[in-house]
């Protein structure tokens, strides 16, 4: 149901890439935020991955294997990103938002954790492990 809004986002981000940044990608964060349908996480994963800049994404995964983890506590996702990178060095920003996806989709699942197969369960505090 969110095609029409994601269409218009679409048409508006073509329209403002071509008349107003002559057909590049903005290479910073606050700039991409600018484009129509562009919020922090989408921003930071083109920077990361077109640019080579440091950025931590926190997407369900990002968000659900750091508070499983221990590693944030934050209430929403941004709350979340500054604290990953208070603890993550810069230079592995990157390295760790696609670490903590791979996580969270091979083990860390949402519903149903695959706790046997986790390299980090002796380290884990979450409460709900799952052994079966």
């Amino acid at each position: 149901g969110l095609y029409h809004a994601k269409a218009k986002n679409l048409l508006g981000m073509c329209h403002m890439l071509t008349e107003r940044f002559n057909s590049v990608i903005p290479d910073d964060i606050k700039t991409l935020m600018e484009l129509p349908g562009v919020g922090q996480k989408t921003a930071n994963v083109i920077a990361s991955i077109i640019y080579n800049i440091p950025a931590l994404a926190v997407d369900t995964h990002v968000f659900r294997v750091s508070h499983r983890l221990g590693l944030a506590k934050g209430k929403d996702p941004l709350a979340t990103e500054k604290e990953l990178e208070k603890i993550i060095p810069r230079e592995k920003w990157s390295d760790a938002h696609h670490w903590f996806i791979w996580h969270g989709r091979k083990i860390c699942k949402a519903r149903k954790p695959l706790c046997r197969g986790c390299v980090v369960v002796e380290e884990c505090p979450f409460k709900e492990k799952n052994f079966e």
